[in-house]
């Protein structure tokens, strides 16, 4: 298969590089076709967000989400304000350049490793297991509905860039809050048992609902043990066995710095069709069913991994997770 092994290199080699260190990952199966978004970055936030407001804290704060086009906002003055052109010029400035990439770009047009590798996927139903969780987070209040429900958004560049205004998660994004966690003044909610939290193990990873959702079934998965946020091949391959034993969701990473709790290892996902779907690629090499791409006119860039798979594919069991009619992607 390969396509662990290849995005892992692409994940090395931008980690090794000043202007490629900050890294987001986006893990999606749709059609059989595995995909991983990876978006390098060399800055945290944007300068024209902090110099507009003159707050560090009234800016967006990129992630995976945002890096794919999909920008969160949490004030209705940081929502007016973001426009396509502040919205664009945002992302632009904080993402790794062309120019910081074509080292990479150049490796990958000569090789692309596509030698064989199996991923365990679970034979038991873990959607069933995920709708079921949510449901009963939705029932006892532990996921604030209004999160999905009291927000607005607007689309621009047809459907490259998203913005969405969802004020009621302010509280845990805040520059306060951020600087609690950093300092050990906050117990990590992922190692207490909050109440109303369901949980599903899984994989050495404990899955549970995000209280405060910005998309469908937006869950966290958690590593069982409190080790900080890290990359490597083995963390990707659990994002692929997670999207390819729950084929409607997206796994993603989002590693420091950022705004997230890094000091527990843990993976977002939900479902949702991302911004950079839409966006032009071009080819840079293909190898047997392995493909790897650059992003083109998006307002940052990215390389994209994809690796076709079908029933009888490596690392699927006799029954493939392909489509399942019924439910929205």
């Amino acid at each position: 298969m390969g396509f662990v092994s290849t995005t892992y290199q692409i994940v090395k080699k931008l980690g090794n590089n000043e202007r490629t260190k900050i890294i987001n990952v986006i893990v999606k199966l749709r059609k059989n076709v595995l995909t991983a978004y990876i978006f390098p970055r060399w800055r945290r936030l944007p300068d024209n967000y902090v110099k507009h407001f003159g707050d560090p804290d009234k800016t967006i704060k990129p992630g995976s989400s945002e890096m794919a086009g999909f920008v969160v906002a949490v004030d209705r003055d940081i929502y007016d304000f973001s426009g396509l052109e502040a919205v664009w010029e945002a992302l632009d400035s904080i993402s790794s350049t062309h120019e910081d990439l074509q080292f990479l770009y150049q490796e990958l047009t000569e090789e692309i490793d596509a030698t064989p590798e199996r991923l365990g996927v679970s034979c038991e139903n873990i959607e069933a297991r995920i709708d079921k969780l949510w449901d009963k987070g939705i029932e006892n209040e532990f996921i604030k509905e209004k999160c999905l429900r009291d927000i607005e958004s607007k689309v621009f560049k047809d459907g490259l860039i998203e913005v969405q205004f969802n004020p009621h998660r302010k509280s845990i994004v805040s520059k306060a809050r951020v600087e609690k966690r950093s300092k050990g003044k906050e117990l990590c909610p992922y190692c207490i048992q909050e109440p109303g939290r369901e949980d599903y193990f899984w994989n050495n990873y404990v899955i549970s609902a995000n209280p405060y959702p910005y998309y469908d079934h937006h869950i966290v998965i958690v590593n069982s043990r409190h080790v900080s946020q890290y990359i490597d091949a083995e963390a990707l391959k659990v994002m692929a066995e997670f999207v390819l034993s729950s084929p409607h969701y997206f796994s993603v990473y989002n590693g420091p710095p950022g705004t997230s709790i890094l000091s527990h290892m843990h993976f977002q996902a939900g479902i949702y069709t991302f911004p950079v779907e839409k966006a032009k690629k071009e080819l840079l090499n293909k190898k047997d069913n392995l493909r790897v791409s650059r992003l083109l006119d998006f307002p940052t860039r990215g390389i994209v991994v994809e690796k076709e798979i079908d029933k009888t594919g490596e690392g699927l069991p006799d029954s493939s997770p392909g489509y399942i009619s019924g439910r929205s992607r």
